[in-house]
């Protein structure tokens, strides 16, 4: 899965809308778990100092209690409760639990009963939410004010929301886990029929399959159609071309023999010289007209496509076919042929590239033809030597241009070679030539190894 990969930029996408997702949601739930534990906490306060306010004695000018508060905390001293009741003449009574520390008011309390909350600093460095009311009481003379603050240490309400926070996000990790896991499987399963087509794109590159199967999702069908027909109308347009120039060539056949039969009654009236070149130029075309046709009948490819042929058939389907005709019977061909080697070339191609050279070695040779096999790294060498005249080095070069025949009285077109080495160029290979330890010419063929280890039909 790399960065610019479609799953990548998908699961990408999903994992960052999941997360953001969660820390909102988070960031909510947190919220109103707060505001909840902060709104239980007050309403527990208000009970509280409403029975507190039912204890006050109004009548003393002092603040007293008709009796005791019935939560023991409120007796501990720094138990995290605490209460105090100041008169207006700044005299105050205080809960046990303050011990000798008295509570600060809230700033901004509101008189006349109205009920104000907020954070003051209690004994020994406590945190507490506290409440305070002023309370207005009819005495039988005059009115008595108090000013009420209960308090309650935060460390309670603290620690469950930190609890309460830590199981949060230990929850919504696994949920985000799980829906990551939920993304990963949803991206991989909807991308399956992409893999898929992949797939079918190599066995069409592998020579395994002429086309894509239509067993793919609706979304996909249109750009598998699209494909299908871009092969189709390859396949087509290569067949047309094919059975054009196989059209052209045999329709120009006929016009070069009745050139040539020209050429022979020229002859026969004595007109040699114009007979001459009226036989040259009719042999010439017909030599052009045989390479192109046996150019076409190549398998054309392109960069990424695969091919396998096996090499060892080859060559033994060609010797079989040698050792029967006339030249070959006088020929003996020693093979040192090992391990199978599967190439990466068409197998009709690879018939004509063996047979031409081999049909090259026995018309040149003597009375042996050696053939050895083996492979270096990802190429496999073929190499074939005869015990023929052999050649000087200034006419090798000559070996592969189109036409270039070494010696006129040998039969043959001299064509061989030439379609041989555009069959190697074809196929990424290289061929190259010297002079055989035998006396003849060497001919040493290079061919990329298939990776495809199942050889294809080497039938036409």
């Amino acid at each position: 899965m790399t960065a610019r990969g479609l799953r990548f930029r998908l699961f990408l996408g999903a994992a960052i809308w999941v997360t953001l997702a969660l820390v909102i949601a988070g960031s909510a739930i947190a919220w109103l778990f707060v505001a909840n534990v902060e709104a239980t906490a007050r309403r527990d306060l208000e009970a509280e100092l409403s029975r507190l306010a039912a204890l006050i004695d109004p009548l003393p000018v002092k603040p007293e209690l008709t009796a005791s508060m019935p939560d023991p905390r409120y007796e501990t001293p720094f138990s995290g409760l605490y209460w105090q009741i100041t008169g207006e003449d700044g005299s105050a009574l205080r809960s046990r639990s303050l011990w000798d520390s008295t509570l600060s008011p809230i700033s901004g309390a509101a008189a006349d009963g109205n009920i104000r909350f907020g954070v003051i600093e209690g004994p020994d460095g406590q945190s507490l939410t506290a409440i305070q009311r002023s309370l207005r009481f009819a005495a039988e003379n005059e009115d008595r004010r108090f000013s009420v603050i209960l308090a309650e240490d935060r460390a309670v309400i603290d620690a469950s929301i930190a609890r309460f926070g830590l199981d949060l996000v230990l929850a919504l990790m696994v949920l985000g886990l799980a829906l990551l896991i939920a993304a990963f499987l949803q991206v991989e399963l909807g991308l399956r029929p992409l893999k898929s087509l992949r797939e079918g794109v190599e066995r069409i590159r592998r020579g395994r399959a002429a086309r894509l199967d239509e067993s793919y999702p609706e979304e996909v069908l249109p750009l598998v159609a699209e494909v299908n027909d871009l092969l189709d109308s390859q396949t087509t347009s290569l067949e047309f071309a094919r059975a054009r120039a196989a059209d052209l060539a045999h329709g120009l056949k006929t016009p070069l023999a009745v050139l040539s039969n020209s050429a022979s009654d020229l002859a026969a009236r004595g007109e040699t010289e114009i007979a001459a070149t009226l036989e040259e130029l009719a042999a010439d075309m017909t030599d052009r007209i045989d390479y192109q046709l046996r150019l076409s009948r190549l398998s054309l490819r392109s960069h990424n496509q695969i091919f396998s042929a096996d090499l060892s058939e080859a060559l033994n389907r060609s010797i079989n076919v040698l050792s029967k005709t006339r030249a070959g019977e006088r020929i003996a061909f020693s093979l040192d042929i090992g391990a199978d080697l599967i190439v990466d070339i068409d197998p009709h191609d690879l018939i004509e590239l063996v047979g031409v050279v081999l049909e090259n070695a026995v018309k040149w040779a003597d009375s042996l033809i050696v053939v050895a096999v083996h492979s270096e790294g990802p190429m496999a060498i073929l190499e074939i030597a005869d015990d023929g005249p052999g050649l000087a080095p200034e006419k090798i070069r000559q070996i592969t241009e189109r036409g270039q025949r070494l010696d006129e009285t040998r039969p043959g077109t001299g064509l061989g070679l030439a379609i041989a080495t555009e069959i190697i160029e074809m196929n990424r290979g290289r061929i190259a030539f010297s002079a055989s330890s035998i006396g003849g010419l060497l001919v040493r063929i290079e061919l990329p190894n298939s990776p495809q280890r199942e050889p294809g039909p080497c039938a036409r």
